[in-house]
């Protein structure tokens, strides 16, 4: 842009003068003399006389329109009064009425998308207008009059459809537009426009009002707008169960039968029913409050009034005076959540209503119709029930799952809370649906994925999405990503009358779900399912093999245990029976302090047992090169170039030894492997301190200059046979460093608090995580080792690549995450933005070193790693479930799609 600034300069000054037309002594269009002074800045032509001007702009009387003035030598804006334009309502552009004068405007004003334009208007008198008022003659020239009784103030369709997209996706508010609106007209302020904001406001308003009954058909109805039913203009979720729309009449009677082509898990999936699932997600919002203002329900009412997304005033209202006297305050046997503080609260000082509680889709993320309502004092559970019940109203389903972050205590008098619901309410027949749904148990209650954790254990062992079949990957985080859309207006809408507010929040909820209904992208989900699918299918099925063959008896047994548990009551059940939790192991610090410091043991017995006399030499030397390696391992983890005196002295030391150990090493070799030794140069054979960290050892693995020639068979087999021994060894010591890093890590969580005692449990932490990587360098080592001696081999699928992910205990996932999740990332997760960290149970894989057998180490079957083989058998069955669901969505949006044109095609009629 540096470069051509310049030009872009000059064109644009070139454009605010003559340009062309300085060149012109005749219109370009009659061709008549003198030079055209006038141009219109929409029109983008030539410049015109005065009369072609006004032709042209009979069809367009809006246009900004300019006259050129000699004497200060630059365009000037002009009205279109000036040049004579008038508007002629109800006939054609050009044509004149000729009873006009009985009904005329001079100073017309009207709100168009360039600015504000003052024309006279003339109203038409005669036979086409004889009896069509004068509100309805602006109507049809797409002119929205500000009022209906002697209208002298109109904004155009274009001017208000442009607001509301401005407004519903970029959060602009009335005063906003306004405001561009005078600077676009003049933008000194100069000539004293007469402010017509609030006539604007009113359009706007009316403008989203009927325009929302207009695109649910209700102009095709007989009732009308009058004769609409509470909650029908609300956009529903195509892509939901639901009866009346887009599932067949026969859904029950064929089931869905899957049986996998590399394992027998999932025969379990021939139950289908979840398949007609409703999901239901609620929660509140506090940031969307509304101050309290002059304004009354009288004074500004609301328009739509129950028949979208918000409640119904007059119902909620007496809804919300027989029950919250009867609501006692709400209080928490788990944890202390800032929901049911909220609850308590008596109302916000100034307020109006403290925010909006809402009920949505928790798979798709669509607003609810009734979904929404004001909250007059808190998150009250009475609150909760109506938008529940509204929502219930319009659920044509098998099932319905609630989730709630306060699920916990929301679900436990829920019945009788719902019971006191009159059948002259509205939402009654939302409630007597929940009683029939939960007559047969097909409701059940779930905590969001992220809101888990901050339960106590009872809760994340009952109310895990994850854990419940049929939920497939819902997160039911959705409340949060529909806040995150709706915060940005929440300043212009505290600032609402109550009227206006309803009717703004109706207006954004059906923009909301109108762009979830084509933006759904329901096959970049399946993309994602399929892919993940197939990985966490294949490490369960990988994972269960290698414990079928230790242990099939407990698999079987482990399997028996999740079918009880997914068939009994799950609220009521006790904790040992749940399969996704295990009993902490109790340890005493002082044993673990005794294991952390208990020898790794000796490949020297695995690899010298039953060999010859004559290769005890050989295993000698290969077992001091093994150690010179542990040994400059542990100098390199322990080098401090800027010790103590008394630390460099001691680190001197140290390096003779190696140097001495390398010494004994080149002897052994010069006997074992001489022509290996004979290829060293002088250096190498007798190294000073300077490089004893660094030189060559020239291990049968890594000859000289790659050379293979200079080491035996014989060699290079007995080092193959050392270094796997030691890669089983390190990789049971890995295992053992890493149980006793998870009890380390949950015996700080459950039993240490205070600065002193978290800074003397991370002192013994670090001591368990240096010997994690120290087991695990030396695992890497020796299969780098092992790879260059015997090649790339079946042995591979046994002996893996380790990376830093796969050395983590069982169970120490969730503590970590627990310990460094930090607010921003909390507040990224909520808004659903890209970057954000996922609560990780969704896409964990569990490291292959947990389900790793060799035939010297074999697999030890304990009660955490059935735990985690629970867990991976339910992420690989709801990864299966996701793809099911998402196939069925797929084709309930095509059947929901059909059954409303069909709908609009009988309206037609």
């Amino acid at each position: 842009m540096i470069r051509w600034r310049e030009a872009f300069l000059e064109e644009v000054l070139r454009n605010e003068g003559r340009g062309e037309a300085l060149k012109l002594t005749h219109c370009p269009s009659c061709g008549s003399e003198g030079a055209p002074v006038y141009r219109c800045e929409d029109c983008r032509g030539a410049d015109l006389c005065k009369d072609c001007m006004l032709r042209w702009h009979r069809y367009a009387p809006l246009h900004k329109m300019e006259r050129y003035n000699d004497t200060t030598g630059f365009y000037e804006k002009i009205d279109g009064a000036e040049l004579g334009v008038r508007i002629q309502l109800l006939h054609r552009p050009g044509e004149a009425c000729d009873f006009r004068a009985l009904h005329v405007v001079e100073k017309f004003t009207i709100v168009h998308t360039n600015g504000i334009h003052t024309l006279p208007v003339d109203f038409c008198g005669c036979n086409l207008g004889l009896h069509v008022p004068y509100h309805i003659q602006l109507m049809r020239w797409r002119f929205w009059p500000a009022t209906c009784e002697n209208p002298q103030t109109a904004t155009t369709f274009e001017a208000l459809d442009l607001f509301t997209r401005l407004s519903l996706l970029g959060r602009l508010n009335v005063y906003d537009f306004y405001r561009a609106l005078e600077a676009a007209t003049d933008g000194a302020m100069l000539k004293g426009i007469s402010s017509v904001r609030q006539q604007l406001s009113n359009c706007v308003r009316q403008f989203r009002h009927i325009l929302m009954f207009k695109r649910a058909g209700r102009g095709h109805e007989p009732g009308g707008i009058i004769g609409t039913p509470p909650g029908a203009v609300a956009v529903q979720c195509p892509a939901c169960p639901n009866f009346d729309m887009n599932v067949p009449a026969d859904w029950a009677l064929s089931p869905f039968r899957f049986v996998s082509s590399v394992s027998s898990q999932f025969l379990n999936l021939i139950f289908n029913r979840w398949l007609y699932r409703v999901i239901l997600a609620l929660d509140a919002n506090f940031r969307l409050a509304n101050k309290l203002t002059n304004s009354t329900k009288r004074t500004d009412p609301n328009l739509t009034d129950g028949r979208g997304y918000m409640a119904p005033w007059l119902d909620y209202a007496t809804y919300l005076f027989q029950t919250d006297k009867e609501l006692n305050e709400q209080y928490s046997d788990c944890s202390r959540f800032g929901a049911l503080f909220m609850a308590n609260l008596k109302g916000g000082k100034g307020l109006r209503t403290t925010g909006v509680a809402g009920c949505f889709c928790a798979r798709h993320e669509f607003v609810q119709p009734l979904g929404l309502a004001t909250m007059r004092i808190g998150e009250r559970f009475n609150v909760m029930d109506y938008v529940l019940c509204g929502a219930l109203t319009f659920v044509r389903a098998a099932e319905v799952t609630i989730s709630y972050d306060v699920v916990c205590q929301y679900c436990k008098k829920i019945g009788d809370r719902l019971s006191k619901i009159h059948g002259a309410r509205v939402v009654w027949a939302g409630a007597q649906r929940f009683f029939a749904l939960a007559h047969v148990g097909a409701v059940t209650y779930v905590v969001p994925k992220f809101h888990l954790y901050a339960h106590k254990l009872w809760c994340q062992i009952r109310l895990a999405l994850l854990w419940l079949r049929g939920t497939a990957m819902t997160d039911g985080e959705s409340p949060e990503r529909v806040w995150a859309g709706a915060n940005p207006a929440a300043p212009s809408l505290r600032e609402m009358g109550p009227g206006g507010m309803s009717d703004v929040m109706d207006d954004m909820a059906g923009a909301w779900n109108w762009q979830k209904v084509c933006g759904i992208a329901l096959m970049e989900h399946m993309d994602r399912a399929l892919n993940e699918g197939d990985t966490q299918t294949a490490i369960f099925t990988e994972f269960s093999e290698a414990l079928e063959e230790q242990d099939p008896t407990r698999i079987r047994a482990e399997r028996d245990r999740i079918s009880a548990w997914n068939t009994c009551d799950q609220l009521k059940a006790k904790d040992e029976s749940c399969p996704y939790h295990a009993e902490k192991q109790k340890l005493s610090v002082a044993q673990i302090r005794l294991q952390t410091e208990q020898a790794v043991g000796s490949a020297a017995a695995a690899a010298a047992d039953g060999q010859p006399d004559n290769e005890v030499e050989l295993i000698k030397c290969l077992l001091q090169g093994l150690q010179i390696e542990d040994d400059r391992c542990a100098l390199y983890r322990h080098q401090d170039d800027e010790g103590t005196v008394k630390q460099a002295t001691t680190r001197t030391q140290v390096l003779n030894s190696l140097v001495r150990a390398i010494i004994r090493f080149r002897e052994g070799q010069e006997h074992t492997m001489p022509a290996t030794y004979m290829a060293l140069t002088s250096e190498e054979r007798d190294p000073d301190r300077q490089i004893a960290l660094t030189v060559d050892l020239c291990m049968p693995s890594s000859p000289p200059d790659g050379d293979n020639t200079l080491v035996s068979a014989a060699a290079r087999a007995m080092e193959a046979k050392l270094r796997w021994a030691s890669m089983v060894d390190e990789l049971d010591n890995l295992l053992h460093q890493l149980r006793l890093k998870g009890c380390l890590n949950k015996f700080k969580l459950a039993n240490i608090t205070g600065q002193r005692g978290c800074t003397r449990a991370r002192t013994a932490q670090m001591a368990v995580d240096a010997n994690v990587k120290r087991a695990a360098d030396a695992y890497r080592r020796h299969r780098e080792a092992y790879l260059a001696l015997v090649g790339e081999g079946k042995w591979e699928d046994t002996m893996r690549e380790l990376v830093d992910s796969d050395c983590r205990a069982l169970g120490d996932r969730l503590l970590e995450q627990m310990d460094e999740m930090s607010e921003y990332n909390v507040t990224l997760f909520l808004a659903g933005r890209t970057g954000a960290k996922r609560s990780g149970d969704t896409h964990y894989e569990l490291p292959w070193i947990w389900f790793n057998a060799t035939p010297e180490s074999g697999l030890e079957v304990t009660d955490e790693l059935m735990v985690e083989w629970s867990k991976c058998r339910a992420r690989a069955i709801h990864w299966v479930e996701e793809v099911r669901l998402l196939d069925a969505e797929m084709q309930r949006v095509l059947d929901f799609s059909e059954s409303m044109a069909r709908i609009w095609d009988g309206r037609k009629e």
